[in-house]
């Protein structure tokens, strides 16, 4: 630790980072139990890099709490991970993480196994139409691990797991072990409100195009208004969350979020957009927690336009009210803007299997 301090006041980032990742390799090899966690392909600690993204943010949390509750942790990529590393993991080691090659390869080496991932009952999303696995391989995950966490909103754990008439209310039930279901938060301090008047009449909405998404509906919904559209994601134009040059310029650009989507798992860009002050105008299936008397209807247009006709004859003093109360929810709201509720959820699991 001396030699730490003395590198940290020559203040020479490289360094610090270089004898903090030896450390942390050296830990690893000690003896004793140990905890594999698995997601996406960055361990989080650049999340700055790449603008706060989803599962970047996803990663950095969730292995910074494991790290500060257990004294020796190893971040594991999702994909393509170097065969060397996992086959350090030991019959006695803990492995959480997200569903999937890494995963798959882990189990051969232990069981003490917990998932955790973002998850959707919807029976679109396993036709692997869009990163996701069949029914089938995603029951094997969840039949070899211990205990299940599935990354979701209210409205897909009241719709999927809570609902005895659903197939997975009985499925889960059948796998006779614990289940939790954790919802998405997001940073509000990264995500401050920049949107507090509402004259635009415009429509905003950040993300790709993947088909649940229903994004053909929006553009036409709000090409039938005669309104405009802003779009970020879908082709060259992002949206870098970091660059307060142009978070600034979304005000002017728009009113309201549009996703008249047909499931979500986390909603994260409609949560961003909802703390940054725009109000969501979405389907329930998206997973936007919040009610208010202007949500969609999934693949019901007439609905939907009469919906944003309405919207749009509001006042922007009644606009802004409706922003204020819905915002006020967000920032009262510990399941979406704080990250210890969702991280404390992964270590108690772990702790559980630790013993």
């Amino acid at each position: 630790m001396e030699i730490l301090s003395n590198m940290e006041k020559t203040k020479s980032p490289k360094l610090i980072t270089l004898w903090k990742k030896l450390c942390q390799r050296l830990q690893e090899r000690l003896p004793g139990r140990r905890v594999f966690f698995i997601y996406t392909h960055r361990n989080g600690f650049d999340r700055f890099s790449y603008g706060l993204k989803a599962n970047t943010e996803l990663s950095y949390w969730g292995y910074t709490a494991l790290r500060k509750a257990f004294p020796r942790v190893t971040f594991l990529r999702l994909e393509g991970e170097k065969e060397e590393r996992i086959q350090a993991i030991q019959p006695q080691d803990v492995v959480i993480g997200h569903i999937g090659e890494t995963f798959k390869r882990a189990a051969q080496r232990t069981r003490r196994l917990i998932t955790f991932n973002p998850w959707s009952g919807h029976e679109d999303r396993n036709q692997n139409k869009f990163n996701c696995l069949p029914l089938e391989e995603e029951m094997a995950f969840y039949r070899m691990a211990a205990s299940l966490i599935f990354l979701s909103s209210e409205y897909n754990k009241m719709r999927y797991v809570d609902n005895p008439d659903n197939y997975w209310h009985t499925a889960l039930r059948k796998l006779n072990k614990p289940v939790r279901v954790v919802h998405q938060p997001i940073d509000l301090t990264f995500f401050p409100r920049v949107k507090t008047t509402y004259t635009t009449s415009d429509f905003l909405y950040v993300g790709n195009d993947a088909h649940m998404k229903c994004l053909a509906d929006a553009k036409k919904l709000v090409a039938s208004l005669e309104r405009k559209l802003t779009l970020y994601g879908t082709g060259e134009k992002r949206l870098y969350n970091l660059n307060m040059g142009q978070v600034i310029e979304l005000p002017d650009q728009a009113d309201f979020f549009i996703q008249p989507g047909m499931w979500e798992a986390q909603c994260v860009s409609i949560l961003e957009a909802a703390a940054r002050g725009f109000i969501p105008v979405v389907s329930p299936e998206t997973g936007y927690p919040y009610d208010h008397p202007f949500l969609l209807r999934y693949g019901d247009f007439e609905y939907n336009q009469k919906v944003l006709k309405e919207l749009l004859n509001t006042s922007p003093e009644e606009r802004k009210a409706l922003a204020d109360a819905l915002h006020s929810q967000l920032v009262d709201d510990v399941n979406h803007n704080n990250w210890k509720q969702l991280t404390d959820v992964l270590v108690e699991e772990v702790q559980c299997l630790n013993c």
